[in-house]
């Protein structure tokens, strides 16, 4: 039966590859030339070292584009030096405070867990390959020495398939490995590694002979896998370990959570799971670019050092160095030498290079980012008023480019992090609103809600700010003079909402009902303020009431009236 599930896994991902590279395997060699000059071993066999990775590239832009992309995509979506993602409780459980308490510290213990892993060097490889091949793979599993690990799949070497709503479900990724490594990686109860592969380890070098790996990851059916059962085979997403070689498999085991992330930046008009991003918009950019360049090159040589024709009584004698000396017959004034064939627009090869460039720049949002990570330094002249209206068309122009990375990234991510953080005993116990019934009496955990709190979004959270203040200060004015234009806003809300978009902690707000709401706080201010008044109101009826007690009666009743009307007697008497 292991041998079947290999030859099967194995037919699959042959057939995959083979329409993969068709069609796409091509373009990521021709685009990984330009932009990702590091992977441009795609299609090319190729050794460590410089030369036959960048000896062809004569003009850096594409390369420089493609990092500032990487770099704004990392640092404005999963900026390290800020918690970038929280866990909220579901709409139904918004009112519950234990569970909003316990997602707090779940979410700060993630990020925590976050930092503690290899998840940033590893998102960084991530984010330059959506910039370059627009389709990246990055597996999160269970660590050995931390809570986390991730790996990161090259181009090339992974197929992938979607579901019916387009989302990818199934991914098959082949890598090599050393017995050493494989000796290491399967050692857990069920692991079988082939004895063919064993005996050819063996003896001499063969401990660092590779050996080809396939690792299927694809949902499993309810029909196949038992009620209840939470070994690996029968967890909801399947994970099988294949020796390419010996066609058998070395692990049948499964995960609980979608283990790969496969964000892509955006996807082809076609039925292809395969992206489209920036470096296929600038691909022929890149390669006029090149090409001007490396004759921009030869150009500028050529008015360095020019083409010299020289009479045949020279030849021999003419020095071209700086200072040099050539000796002529001054009888012939044409027997010496002379510049030809120089005759070149130097200046509109430059602008038509700097026209690239802009083109490629564009493609990868580089005015963008550069505009957003330099704020300080804009024009000092401008507004703030302008200075919003920019950063807004900047954000504007690229925040649909990241929409993608929320359901295709992020989200996964957080929901894996989350499910292994749990299993690891990483969260304090949870609250009993968190738990739910899963039936055969057993309980679950609730799924939180996700919310991005990266730069990005406090970014267009701020812009909101910025229209909350240009308003106020439109109607303070014009307020002075018709003050009911203040009812056309819930302040309350206003404040609150201003505060979650500055970045407030949530819990740092009060309520609106219950104990210790604002409404308890409001009820309890005027019930002080009331007491207060009738105090005072009962000091000057004290002070009145000798006068009072040779009054009429009518008087009498009147100051009674007023009195309990004060102190609310007389409301609750009505009442």
């Amino acid at each position: 039966m292991r041998d079947d599930l290999a030859e099967e896994e194995l037919k699959k991902y042959a057939a995959l590859c083979e329409k993969r590279d068709y069609i796409f395997k091509d373009d990521w060699q021709s685009i990984s030339n330009y932009f990702l000059p590091q992977d441009s071993d795609i299609q090319v066999e190729k050794t460590e070292g410089v030369s036959g990775w960048t000896d062809q590239i004569y003009d850096t832009t594409p390369i420089q584009a493609a990092q500032t992309f990487a770099s704004g995509d990392y640092n404005w979506l999963t900026p390290p030096q800020q918690p970038w993602a929280e866990y909220v409780a579901p709409r139904e459980m918004k009112a519950d405070d234990d569970a909003i308490r316990w997602l707090g510290q779940c979410s700060d213990i993630v990020m925590m867990e976050l930092a503690r892993s290899n998840f940033y060097s590893i998102r960084a490889l991530s984010a330059l390959g959506i910039g370059v091949f627009a389709t990246d793979f990055m597996l999160c599993e269970e660590g050995k020495r931390t809570t986390l690990n991730f790996r990161h799949a090259k181009i090339g070497t992974y197929a992938i398939e979607e579901d019916d709503e387009g989302i990818v479900d199934t991914t098959r990724r082949e890598f090599e490995l050393t017995y050493r490594q494989i000796e290491m990686m399967f050692s857990h109860p069920g692991d079988e590694i082939p004895q063919k592969m064993s005996d050819q380890a063996r003896g001499g070098k063969g401990g660092q002979k590779k050996f080809k790996v396939l690792h299927s990851i694809f949902p499993r059916g309810d029909s196949e896998r038992l009620p209840g059962r939470q070994d690996g085979p029968n967890k909801p997403f399947a994970s099988v370990y294949i020796s390419v070689e010996f066609k058998t498999c070395m692990r049948i085991s499964g995960y609980d959570e979608q283990p790969a992330l496969v964000p892509r930046f955006a996807k082809w008009g076609t039925e292809s799971p395969w992206g489209f991003g920036p470096a296929y918009l600038a691909l022929p950019d890149a390669r006029q670019l090149n090409y001007m360049a490396q004759y921009m090159d030869a150009a500028a040589e050529l008015h360095l050092y020019p083409r010299v024709r020289i009479p045949d009584n020279l030849e021999g004698d003419v020095d071209l160095r700086a200072g040099g000396i050539t000796v002529y017959d001054s009888g012939n004034p044409k027997a010496q030498p002379e510049e030809w064939g120089t005759i070149s627009d130097y200046k509109l090869g430059l602008d038509l290079m700097q026209k690239k460039r802009d083109q490629i720049n564009e493609a990868f949002f580089v005015p963008a980012f550069k505009l957003l990570n330099s704020q300080p330094l804009l024009d000092k002249e401008m507004t703030a008023y302008e200075i919003s209206q920019r950063l807004a068309e900047q954000l504007q122009n690229f925040t649909p480019a990241l929409g993608r990375r929320v359901p295709e990234f992020i989200n996964p991510l957080m929901r894996r992090v989350f499910g292994i953080c749990y299993r690891a005993g990483k969260f304090p116990p949870p609250p009993d609103s968190m738990l739910q019934q899963l039936g055969a009496g057993r309980r679950g955990l609730v799924m939180p809600d996700i919310l991005i709190t990266s730069r990005i979004s406090d970014a267009l959270k701020a812009l909101k700010n910025r229209g909350t203040q240009e308003t106020f200060q439109f109607v303070a004015p014009l307020a002075e003079n018709k003050p009911e234009l203040w009812d056309n806003f819930v302040l309350d809300d206003v404040v609150t909402e201003y505060g979650h978009n500055s970045g407030m902690a949530p819990d740092l707000f009060r309520p609106k009902e219950g104990p210790n709401s604002i409404a308890a706080l409001r009820a309890q201010r005027a019930k002080i303020a009331q007491q207060q008044r009738a105090a005072q109101l009962a000091e000057q009826i004290g002070k009145a009431g000798k006068g009072l007690e040779q009054s009429p009666d009518f008087m009498k009743d009147q100051a009674k009236e007023a009195f309990e009307g004060a102190t609310g007697k007389g409301r609750k008497r009505a009442a």
